[in-house]
């Protein structure tokens, strides 16, 4: 009895030692639990003031993590979060995506007209960015397996949220299904490193080290598995295609949440995955691992890109390219002894921002002139040349021009590909570096369409509606950093590399 009070006492004493690691995760779930109940009054004063306390609990986590101080760095909660410089950064990153993500409902008539839900609307994207934080922090795959299936759930509610529409139960339906596929595939890989490792924890040396005393062939199967549902999470090849139909179905600002969070908190789960892979020890015993992400980042540039050529919706053009941006990110992530951590963060910072603004320019270009075609832009930028301008730096960022943030990004990313082949001479990143240069000259095709029919192409008649302030206020605030982070970029980067070596 002794003996099993001290246990309890030390498991007890460990849980309080590390609950302060989770500071803006208990500050999630607080407003997630308190919008919930205010949620059952049926006080109109009340229901107005749901959307601004979930915008209190972004802006509050937001502080929390950008001021620090809340946890050690040698504190970990119970082996299965770290509340590391990447955790930190990937959490500052979440909580501007959630604010961004209310700025837009908002602003948003499609969830302005609902008089149900939105109470639950806004609770569930505060369990979203709660499990976005929980991915980025997880050391432990069953954490990480949680995680995801955290962030899962409430996707699969969020994308629901218009179940009037037809579209939206058809894109809800695939997004399960394939969500599901994805999940027992993961759960099944983890299960195998478990049986090869007796450890669940995948940044611990020990568990890379009994990966290297077992069956080359399983780990590699194994490997697969495992990223399967990691793969879902960032819309890669061939775990793709439920991207265009969630991205045509559900509402704006999910959608420009889909098309960053979830995909950010993914890439941070592969680069603590293949963190090992960096000792060149390790780089030659999992080489069959990298080959399988380089196919799959090569598939994921060709799918993407050459898909997004065809399409005739700014929707699901916009799906496509989040799933080319997917193979950008997954190459970057195998630029081995380079700073590629700090390029893809920065990546990710610039993605935000981009995409961000594309979504709100496509809102505005929905809700108040009923566009929804690319051919339905013909016109619009000649009669409104300020949210024209807008678009079209949003979408050369995103293809990577000058002198835009999005060309630094890319710039990074193919910088570390060629000085990684001059240290390793590994003919896959040349693959990836001459494919991703020629596949940026393929998205300006599709990207340039858009501010083609813009400017170029027939005359906009209807000038009597007119874009409100706010939605200008917040197109300037999305293009500001891209202007800035081209001119500016250590700024961005010098703060990340600190954030990266002070705090881990």
């Amino acid at each position: 009895m002794n003996e099993q009070g001290a246990f309890l006492t030390q498991s007890i004493n460990a849980i309080l030692e590390g609950a302060g690691s989770l500071l803006p995760e208990l500050m999630l779930a607080f407003f997630f639990l308190l919008l919930v109940t205010l949620d059952l009054f049926r006080s109109q004063a009340i229901k107005k003031l749901l959307p601004w306390l979930a915008l209190t609990a972004f802006f509050a986590t937001l502080l929390i993590q950008i001021l620090g101080g809340y946890t050690s760095e040698s504190v970990q909660f119970l082996n299965l979060l770290r509340s590391d410089g990447l955790a930190r950064y990937a959490g500052i990153l979440f909580s501007a995506a959630g604010i961004f993500t209310i700025l837009l409902s908002l602003q948003n008539k499609q969830l302005e007209e609902r008089q149900q839900g939105q109470g639950e609307y806004y609770a569930f994207l505060l369990m979203l960015v709660l499990g976005l934080n929980l991915m980025a922090k997880s050391i432990n795959l069953l954490m990480v397996f949680l995680a995801i299936e955290t962030v899962s759930i409430a996707s699969y509610i969020l994308t629901l949220t218009l179940k009037e529409k037809g579209r939206a139960i058809e894109a809800g339906l695939k997004y399960i299904l394939y969500g599901a596929l994805s999940a027992g595939i993961m759960l099944y890989g983890m299960s195998f490193f478990y049986g090869l490792t007796g450890s669940l924890n995948y940044t611990s040396g020990d568990f890379w080290f009994s990966l290297l005393q077992a069956s080359p062939l399983m780990v590699t199967v194994a490997a697969i598995l495992v990223f399967a549902g990691f793969f879902f999470k960032i819309s890669a090849a061939p775990f793709h295609f439920w991207t265009p139909d969630v991205y045509q179905g559900a509402p704006m600002p999910v959608v420009a949440l889909f098309s960053t969070g979830p995909k950010m908190a993914g890439i941070v789960v592969i680069l603590r995955f293949v963190a090992a892979f960096s000792d060149p020890a390790n780089a030659t015993a999992f080489a069959d691992v990298q080959l399988f992400l380089g196919i799959a980042a090569l598939a994921t540039l060709f799918i993407g890109n050459f898909t997004a050529i065809w399409q005739q919706t700014a929707r699901r053009l916009m799906a496509y390219s989040s799933i080319s941006h997917a193979g950008f990110l997954l190459a970057g992530l195998l630029a081995f002894g380079t700073s590629y951590t700090t390029s893809i963060l920065f990546y990710l910072t610039v993605l935000l921002f981009m995409n961000f603004g594309v979504f709100l320019f496509m809102q505005v270009a929905e809700d108040h002139f009923r566009i929804k075609r690319l051919a339905d832009f013909a016109g619009f930028g000649r009669a409104y040349p300020y949210v024209g301008v807008m678009a079209l730096l949003f979408f050369l960022s995103l293809t990577g021009l000058p002198p835009l943030a999005g060309f630094m990004g890319k710039l990074l990313v193919f910088s570390n590909l060629w000085e990684a082949y001059g240290l390793s001479q590994d003919k896959m990143l040349l693959a990836l570096l001459v494919v991703g240069i020629l596949l940026t000259g393929v998205a300006l095709f599709y990207y340039i369409k858009i501010p083609f029919y813009l400017f170029f192409k027939g005359n906009y008649t209807d000038k009597n509606l007119v874009i409100s302030l706010s939605d200008k206020l917040l197109l300037a605030l999305f293009a500001m950093p891209l202007l800035v982070f081209f001119f500016k970029p250590d700024l961005l980067l010098t703060w990340i590399e600190k954030l990266l070596t002070t705090v881990r």
